[in-house]
């Protein structure tokens, strides 16, 4: 089938990219925001109209890192939930009615009671913070979109996840840079933040399996009409300690941790664990990749590529 990707050269798009490609699907990957801006209705229907009619699209085009969006609370909405009107506005005014599955995040739940662990997609929503209420909009306007113009739609609840090529101011990526400061003896210790919170960890290779296996889902119908809402969840917790203790045993290094201020958010919920029992029921999907393969494929990254990671997402 012919998908359509938004936020194709980001870190989760360049994966979904590979994951289209291995299993036959022809792939068009939009321009980069330096070219078609995802709230350019225009420039969507241009890009639409010149790249042939797609039996799927998927969404992936925003910001997508919670204290971004803190930092700029404006162009957050901008781009997670106008961007996603818009997508669905281009369809609409093209009369093309592919599949659509838009990336969330489980940052909607927020702060998790104990007794909703592991959340299910049945779970109280109660998002606080401006990059969760941005992702609850967008989830909003997404099922709102599927069900006025009658497009499957799927809407993923995605969990955290790792893996070679994200940029280091997510956790994993930035603690295997600091275990590599500390093996180099440019440190004396790894600063931290909140090491005790326990938090659902997925391989990116996993989580765009998951959505390739959704859409495919969609296409082939009935998922997503109604549209339905989706954990991506890998059903493992782990502790940022654990991660550290790991990272440090694969590079033959002592962990030395110093708690940095600036990095301890108070709002930190101690624990978030998904249920991923519906995206198996829809779609067979179970997680493959062992996080320890994982921690190892991002130390290995972090050694052989340059500092600057800032034009991937």
């Amino acid at each position: 089938m012919r998908v359509f990707v938004t936020g194709a050269i980001g870190f989760v798009g360049g994966w979904l990219q590979r994951e289209l490609n291995a299993n036959g699907h022809d792939v068009v990957a939009a321009p980069g925001p330096d070219q078609l801006d995802i709230t350019d209705r225009d420039g969507l229907i241009r890009w639409f109209s010149n790249s042939g009619v797609p039996d799927g699209v998927i969404h992936l085009a925003g910001m997508a890192f919670a204290p971004d969006a803190h930092n700029d609370p404006s162009e957050a909405f901008r781009v997670n939930v106008a961007g996603t009107i818009t997508v669905f506005e281009a369809l609409r005014s093209l009369g093309i009615r592919p599949a659509v599955l838009v990336s969330g995040s489980a940052d909607v739940y927020g702060t998790p009671r104990p007794q909703d662990l592991p959340l299910t997609e049945q779970a109280p929503l109660c998002p606080v913070l401006p990059y969760a209420i941005s992702k609850a909009a967008q989830e909003a306007v997404a099922v709102e979109s599927g069900v006025r113009y009658g497009l499957p739609v799927v809407v993923t609840r995605s969990f955290n996840h790792a893996g070679p090529g994200q940029r280091p101011v997510f956790v994993v990526a930035a603690m295997a840079r600091r275990v590599l400061a500390l093996q180099r003896r440019e440190t004396a210790a790894i600063p931290t933040g909140n090491v005790d919170v326990r938090r659902d960890l997925s391989d990116v290779r996993d989580v765009v399996r998951a959505y390739r296996l959704l859409l495919e889902a969609a296409v082939e119908g009935p998922v997503g009409v109604p549209p339905v809402i989706v954990n991506v969840a890998s059903g493992r917790v782990v502790t940022v300690r654990w991660v550290i203790d790991q990272l440090c045993a694969m590079a033959g290094v002592k962990a030395a941790l110093e708690v940095d201020a600036s990095l301890v958010r108070a709002s930190d919920p101690e624990e978030i664990a998904g249920d991923s029992s519906l995206l198996s029921s829809l779609t067979g999907w179970r997680p493959m990749i062992p996080l320890e393969q994982t921690l190892a494929d991002v130390l290995a990254d972090a050694a052989s590529s340059p500092l600057d990671f800032r034009r991937r997402r």
